[in-house]
């Protein structure tokens, strides 16, 4: 049997994350069936600096991108490129920039086996629905929801009292050591790395390379 470790940093809130780690399970679901791919999430935040009561999207946006074009051209570009992964994005419904600490504290204290479910259920609830995932009764809402927790009171109570932030730490640090400038970010069987939005194939292609 083969083993693949595949290591991603991203972060909640990026459109570019969640079209590649779709990407990316699509290449895993194609591998030989003697071959077991393993996927560890690490934490980074773009936006490290949002209050932890979150921001206005778009004036955020506007700040990074630089102008109302530029954004209403981004905006346009999530559909487009999004829908080639099958994706929807309703950026319209999104008003909020939030911290993303609670939502990957989340992560980190969800058993692995449940973590992919879980990301996707984030994505969903930000991408599509608009929901603030920086609140951490949205968190709680999405967990439940998505089946990784049957507690909410449990649940809310870990997260409140700091519960995985050492694991969201210890990502963002070593990220700053590999020097990841942006996400999505994967490293293959801690041989080769790829950073930003790769198709199926590519993911194939280097994951091939690392055990042949």
């Amino acid at each position: 049997m083969n083993q693949v470790i595949i290591d991603v940093y991203f972060d909640t809130i990026c459109p570019w994350c969640r079209m590649g780690t779709t990407s990316l399970l699509t290449a895993i679901e194609q591998l030989p069936e003697d071959t077991k791919a393993t996927i560890r999430w690490h934490a980074f935040q773009l936006n490290p600096d949002i209050r932890p009561e979150g921001e206005d999207y778009r004036k955020v946006m506007i700040g990074r991108l630089g102008g109302t074009a530029q954004f209403e051209a981004r905006m346009k570009q999530y559909n487009t490129t999004g829908a080639l992964f099958g994706l929807n994005y309703n950026m319209d419904l999104v008003k909020y920039t939030p911290n993303t600490v609670k939502s990957h504290q989340l992560v980190a204290i969800t058993p692995e086996h449940l973590q992919v479910q879980l990301i996707e259920a984030l994505s969903t609830a930000y991408f599509e629905e608009g929901i603030d995932i920086g609140n951490v009764d949205e968190l709680v809402s999405i967990a439940l929801a998505s089946k990784v927790t049957d507690d909410a009171d449990e649940l809310k109570k870990r997260l409140l009292s700091g519960e995985g932030i050492e694991k969201v730490e210890a990502g963002q640090r070593n990220a700053q050591k590999l020097g990841v400038r942006g996400v999505p970010y994967f490293i293959i069987n801690e041989k080769v790395s790829l950073s930003g939005l790769k198709s199926p194939d590519e993911f194939l292609d280097v994951i091939k390379q690392t055990i042949s």
